[in-house]
């Protein structure tokens, strides 16, 4: 079955919800698989990246000017809200988020070296904050709400030690799980007071008691003090315990750890849980929760197993939250609590929002004594249909042209035509339902004309082209340039876009998307140039005019990615670039950019931190001067491995999707300049003859240390 990430069985501990943070960004141990064998070698503590936005929850507006610290790293926030920091590989790594106004956050997340995991984070605004006298104490309350502390006199110090100040803020922030697990500081995993090891808990509210003096010191309850506390009633158990632990957030562990105890007091909708404590942090009211565990499958569209895919239970009846990777095979056990209900659902991270969003059918799971064992696998929906081609060359009277669509998304098995009241194709050229334009063009033009696709369940999508046929032989207008290189923020860019074919001056522009902010291209000479202000994949389409009759043009899709200063890209192997993927399954789509490199390798991550990553071997065994490209993590590991040969002879890997067959010239569209340290990949194919998936396509550019 797939690794579990939460509520495991024999004592593995469950990452809660903000654990939903916990993306797969490893090359190693997003599932043992069930056919792979072997356990993932540990990785070793150095550092990743952490890569996120935060939020406010009152209203999803973004918090500029938080600050994101690690053990190994500090960032703020910029004004949307976003940031990047280093932090240290490691199973579970804490995350500490903190802005005026706002109780703290402590996401917990899995970071590989090398690798970026993504990470949404909300904040929850302060419910009340209030002046209070050291010497006098007080009682403070949050308005509308039972959520109170009451502070003896002479009842706080600073938590270094030292002479208190006369007066210290007082903050409360009331949290309520059941409004949104994410919300629960390190997750749902706790330390019981007979100590032993993590196991998974069930809140019932939490709160926050922040207090500091002017300098910002923090302070806690003098030695021998105590105060009392009343936590809201946060839950969605319908038959909440008269009494329940109390468990503090150990912020170094990363764990709840449980001390003393509460009891449920008020009259709903405004029960509390009240009790004693004798120090200060967060506070929650949990039970230790008994598990239960289901197993099901996961299968796309067509019926094919999805691996690596991110599963959750979220609790119905009781406040909890749990999550498994799919193992090779599409197979999945996760828990959830024994005799409750839970939702069951395929997730996945979007990199607009930062949030994990259902991509499956969800379900009801429960109640049930035993485990659950799913008759019916989860169907993953299919992504939004997509016309990858980006734009149509130009071609010549008399002289055969062919060209082959393509498309991504939906429900594989597309058929290709011309759209209702679209522009006839120029004369000569004939669109067959499979996406192949061919025949022999008649007539000179251009010619704008509507290309509809359809999939096997009725889905459609259009897009336009412009198609230019010139006279014979004349050369037909035709962007060159495939790949353009990446940047860093702060950096100077500067790179030519180049054309061949045409008449006259020819004039550039920008026909859809947009270049990375602080870039510019001039019309006329085609130079993009600027400074980045913005880390990111910046994805767009270039036109090129000429000034002959009939006027011809040519598009491009292109992208550039901006790594942030001072990370990413250049590391002692100097290795960086880009690559994107179309027409993958939502574990591997989307853009490869530039992370770190080590001495012979560049190493490469997909932003949203999923399981697979791009490796350059500047020497490969076979021969000892050809090259590997590698996506994915190893069969050690049991994880499928996408790999391209490169080189002149024939390697002993094994992979799920490639293009590898022991010679170059079957990579079609891969060019490696060894000299120059570059391998550009324009439109490579790479299928999986093993297992029979769909293929998926590679472009873009990986840098290297020449060799």
């Amino acid at each position: 079955m797939g690794k579990h990430w939460a509520m495991g069985k024999q004592g593995r501990a469950a990452v809660g919800a903000v654990g939903l943070s916990v993306m797969c960004a490893l090359v190693v141990g997003c599932g043992s698989g069930s056919s792979g064998g072997g356990v993932a070698p540990p990785v070793s503590p150095t550092a990743g990246t952490v890569m996120g936005q935060v939020v406010s929850l009152a209203n999803s507006a973004p918090v500029s000017g938080a600050t994101v610290k690690t053990d190994t790293g500090t960032a703020t926030t910029a004004a949307d809200g976003k940031f990047t920091v280093p932090a240290p590989a490691g199973d579970r790594v804490l995350l500490h988020v903190e802005m005026n106004g706002f109780g703290e956050a402590f996401p917990v997340v899995r970071v590989t070296s090398g690798q970026t995991t993504n990470l949404g984070v909300k904040l929850v605004p302060t419910g009340a904050t209030a002046t209070v006298s050291v010497a006098a104490g007080d009682t403070v309350a949050v308005p509308n709400s039972p959520a109170r502390v009451t502070i003896p006199a002479n009842g706080v110090a600073p938590q270094t030690g030292g002479t208190p100040a006369g007066t210290v803020t007082v903050s409360l922030t009331p949290i309520n799980p059941s409004l949104d697990t994410n919300l629960m500081p390190g997750g749902f995993t706790g330390i019981s007071a007979a100590g032993g090891t993590a196991q998974p808990i069930e809140s019932f509210g939490a709160l926050l008691v922040d207090i500091r003096d002017s300098t910002g010191t923090r302070y806690t309850l003098a030695r021998g003090k105590t105060a009392t506390i009343r936590i809201p009633l946060g839950t969605n158990s319908t038959n909440p315990p008269t009494t329940v632990p109390l468990w503090f957030f150990d912020e170094t562990a990363g764990v709840w750890k449980e001390e003393g105890t509460a009891t449920l007091q008020g009259t709903a909708p405004d029960q509390y849980y009240e009790g004693t404590v004798a120090h200060f942090s967060y506070w929650n009211a949990d039970l230790v929760l008994e598990s239960i565990f289901v197993t099901g499958c996961v299968k796309d569209a067509n019926g094919h197993p999805v691996a690596f895919a991110l599963i959750q239970t979220e609790g119905i009846d009781y406040t909890g939250a749990a999550i498994d990777i799919t193992a090779a095979d599409g197979t999945f056990q996760i828990a959830m609590r024994k005799n409750s209900r839970a939702k069951l659902g395929l997730f996945d991270f979007d990199l607009q929002t930062f949030n994990y969003v259902p991509i499956s059918n969800l379900v009801t799971v429960g109640p049930s004594v035993t485990d659950i064992h799913l008759s019916n696998c989860l169907v993953k929906q299919p992504g939004p249909l997509t016309i990858m081609t980006a734009a149509l060359p130009g071609g010549n009277v008399g002289v055969a042209y062919n060209q082959t669509l393509a498309a991504t998304g939906g429900v594989p098995g597309y058929v290709w035509s011309l759209n209702t009241g679209s522009n006839p194709l120029p004369s000569g050229l004939a669109l067959n339902p499979s996406g192949i334009l061919s025949g022999a063009p008649t007539a000179v033009g251009t010619t704008t004309i509507t290309i509809k696709v359809t999939d096997s369940a009725g889905g459609t999508v259009t897009k336009g082209f412009t198609l230019t046929i010139a006279a014979p032989g004349a050369q037909p207008l035709s962007i060159t340039t495939r790949v353009l290189p990446g940047g860093t923020v702060g950096t100077a860019y500067n790179a030519t876009l180049t054309a061949t074919g045409g008449t006259g001056a020819k004039a550039w522009s920008i026909s859809s998307g947009t270049l990375p902010a602080g870039l510019s291209l001039d019309a006329a000479s085609g130079v993009i140039s600027g400074t980045p202000t913005a880390p990111g994949p910046f994805t767009f389409t270039v036109q090129v005019q000429d000034s002959g009759t009939p006027q011809q043009s040519a598009q491009q899709q292109l992208s550039i990615p901006i790594i942030p200063s001072g990370g990413g890209g250049g590391g002692t192997g100097g290795g960086g670039g880009t690559v994107t993927v179309s027409g993958a399954p939502a574990s591997v789509r989307g853009t490869f950019v530039s992370n770190t490199g080590t001495t012979g390798e560049a190493s490469l991550t997909f932003p949203s931190g999923n399981s697979f990553s791009v490796t350059w071997e500047e020497n490969s065994p076979d021969t000892g001067y050809g090259a590997l490209l590698v996506l994915g993590g190893g069969t050690a590991a049991g994880i499928p491995v996408l790999a391209a040969d490169f080189s002149a002879g024939d390697t002993t890997s094994h992979f799920q999707w490639s293009c590898h067959t022991g010679r170059a010239q079957q990579c079609n569209g891969l060019t490696i300049n060894r000299m120059a340290g570059t391998a550009t990949l324009s439109n490579v194919v790479l299928t999986d003859p093993i297992n029979n998936t769909p293929p998926i396509t590679l472009n873009g550019t990986l840098t290297f240390t020449p060799f």
